[in-house]
């Protein structure tokens, strides 16, 4: 296919599915007039061996489904076969650039993705990433406890996590024309977290990000519905999601 193609790839976090970016994908197909089966579902095995079933459209953004197997994989795991994806549809689509949607460990994955990119020029550019309720320093007894960790008043946390520390000592391999909305959720009930994952934690990234990146924007939503596995399904984010990526022009 020619390279004017700009493909958005939804990713699932750690014990996560089809189900769990089934919503955002059914909503981005309705928002943008097509029919509910019009997108590629990649699926990756234990061993990274990438199966397809679906469809790789011929519009400007094919959607892609991204299920990895092995449902307790690691982020770091997820990254390296995530790239492995994308240089497989790229050789068969020869797109270069590419959008990109992630809950929870995918939205860590992701983040370790574009750490890889200033290296590998034949890598797809990522320009416009959500990330959904992302660990990226530690979740809730993993690593981090309820209203232990805090941000600072210039944005840095008190504790980073290795995760955490490995993406903040190679920030500068961060894109410098990366679009980034960050959303998370607190459901009020005193831990300051969606249950598994703190604010603290989700909201930590915005002191890598936030000077590299183009544009940075982070919401949060508050309630029973900021619960971790409910985000990705919430009508609000949905809307939110789809303005961001498919109605929100490149400078």
């Amino acid at each position: 296919m020619e390279n004017w193609q700009w493909p958005i790839l939804y990713i699932h976090g750690f014990r996560g599915g089809d189900y769990t970016t089934q919503k955002m994908i059914e909503s981005a197909l309705k928002s943008n007039g097509k029919n509910q089966d019009q997108f590629l579902k990649a699926s990756i095995d234990w061993r990274g061996k990438i199966t397809y079933e679906g469809t790789w459209t011929l519009d400007e953004h094919p959607i892609v489904q991204v299920v990895f197997k092995n449902k307790w994989v690691g982020s770091n795991q997820m990254a390296y076969w995530l790239v492995k994806l994308l240089f497989d549809l790229r050789l068969q689509h020869n797109f270069t650039t590419y959008d990109a949607i992630g809950h929870s460990l995918g939205a860590v994955a992701l983040v370790l993705v574009n750490l890889k990119e200033k290296m590998r020029p034949y890598m797809p550019r990522l320009k416009k990433l959500v990330l959904i309720a992302g660990p990226f320093n530690g979740i809730l007894g993993l690593g981090d406890l309820p209203n232990i960790n805090r941000i600072k008043p210039n944005g840095r946390p008190a504790f980073m996590s290795p995760t955490y520390f490995r993406i903040f000592m190679n920030k500068n391999s961060i894109s410098d024309d990366l679009r980034v909305l960050n959303i998370y959720g607190n459901v009020g009930d005193h831990s300051n977290s969606d249950k598994y994952i703190s604010v603290t934690s989700a909201k930590s990234i915005s002191y890598i990000l936030k000077p590299k990146v183009k544009e940075y924007n982070e919401y949060l939503i508050k309630g029973s519905n900021a619960e971790h596995s409910m985000l990705h399904d919430d009508s609000e984010i949905l809307k939110m999601v789809n303005g961001f990526i498919y109605y929100n022009p490149l400078p």
